[in-house]
């Protein structure tokens, strides 16, 4: 072999070598990324605790210009589930945060989801939908909201103090189940901080009685909400439960608030990870808002276990990173978070017993009677979670 290259100049051989290792090094960025612990507050409350923040640690050079701003990405992860666990077996998103360079943000529910029994299992209150398994019906005022906002906050300041500014026009949420109702929530009170949100087997809270969907549409202006849902889903069901709507419907919902022509729609067929999908959006929206449903064939809430949803859910990354926030800056962003707070909003968003409204005793019995394997799967998951999180509140590891 090297007999064959031995008149090749020496400059030109070196270029070549240097080409070659270029490329292996862009397509191999296995590993390029590290979790740094983001404190909330300056207390040591548990309800507050500590952000895994995973950043890119390289910078990728194309057409000769280095990323100088990276988008941020807010994961939250469904009921009594850990958001790092998550993200590894469900979503697969710590690979790619070096190839797309983007920061990722794993937040804990900071709600209660499991009451007495289950004193450390980390839930969302976000819409109606989210907050039918809270204890109690415990809600607070502004949900989770002032909680989330002081994620973006803090993951804002420290890839600041790093060198890894987040650029304003790409801070982007997506949840999972329970947290897909959160990632509605701030879709209807963040659309200012948020260029895209997607949730997978969520619902919008755009018509519970405390919905501020429409008001804060018309006066922050909307954003680009994508709905993703398996049509075979026993947990939470894609033609909706009892007191959230069905996902074909969220999707039109969301739509109607932002000022969409609901009656003008366009649908396309697509395979992802051996899933038929069917795409619905609403083309006829204000500029920088759309509303959009993935409607997967066949699946149901976690398919292989939930390993099954990485490649869904890799693609509604993709289609978040593609969106930008129009005239978002450091000032516009700064303003969007006041009210970001350690406390979750203090005092005045303490969790208060709120009156299950619209929904009778026969009906919750009905939908719970009909569902026994969910119920036995979903007690032994959140079992298992609250064991695994008294361990790591006593010391242990995970």
């Amino acid at each position: 072999m090297f007999a064959k290259i031995r008149n090749v100049p020496a400059a030109l051989l070196l270029f070549c070598v240097l080409c070659v290792n270029s490329m292996l090094s862009r397509s191999l960025p296995v590993g390029a990324y590290r979790t740094d612990s983001i404190p909330l507050s300056t207390s040591t409350s548990a309800d507050e605790g500590v952000l895994p923040l995973i950043v890119p640690t390289t910078q990728i050079v194309e057409n000769e210009r280095t990323q100088t701003k990276f988008p941020l990405v807010v994961f939250m992860h469904g009921f009594c589930l850990d958001p790092q666990r998550q993200i590894e077996t469900m979503a697969g998103f710590k690979q790619l945060v070096d190839s797309e360079q983007f920061a990722l943000a794993l937040p804990s529910g900071p709600s209660n989801g499991g009451g007495v029994m289950l004193p450390i299992c980390r839930t969302w209150d976000g819409t109606d939908g989210s907050r039918f398994m809270l204890p109690l019906y415990m809600t607070k005022p502004q949900g989770d909201v002032p909680f989330v906002k002081n994620v973006v906050a803090k993951s804002v300041e420290h890839m600041n103090k790093i060198g890894k500014p987040v650029d304003p026009s790409r801070i982007y949420a997506m949840g999972v189940a329970n947290g897909a109702f959160m990632a509605h929530r701030i879709a209807c009170d963040m659309p200012d901080v948020f260029a895209a949100v997607s949730a997978y087997t969520g619902a919008t809270g755009a018509n519970d009685a405390d919905s501020t969907c429409k008001r804060n549409w018309e006066t922050l202006g909307g954003t680009n909400v994508l709905q993703l849902h398996g049509d075979a889903d026993t947990w939470v069901p894609y033609e909706g439960g009892i007191n959230w709507p069905g996902s074909a419907e969220s999707a039109r919902l969301v739509a109607s608030g932002m000022g969409c022509d609901v009656n003008k729609k366009q649908t396309d067929e697509t395979t992802v990870g051996g899933f038929a999908v069917t795409e619905t959006s609403y083309d006829t929206c204000p500029a920088g808002t759309s509303s959009v449903e993935w409607r997967v064939k066949g699946m149901d809430h976690l398919p292989e276990g939930g390993s099954g949803l990485k490649p869904l859910l890799q693609k509604a990354l993709d289609w978040m990173l593609d969106h930008e926030k129009p005239g978002a800056s450091d000032a516009t962003l700064t303003a969007a978070l006041k009210g970001a707070s350690p406390g979750n909003g203090g005092d005045a968003n303490a969790p208060r017993a709120t009156p299950l409204t619209g929904v009778s005793a026969g009906s919750v019995l009905n939908f719970l009677g009909g569902r026994p394997q969910m119920l036995a799967e979903f007690a032994g998951a959140a079992v298992g979670e609250a064991g695994r999180s008294s361990s790591l509140a006593a010391g242990g590891r995970r």
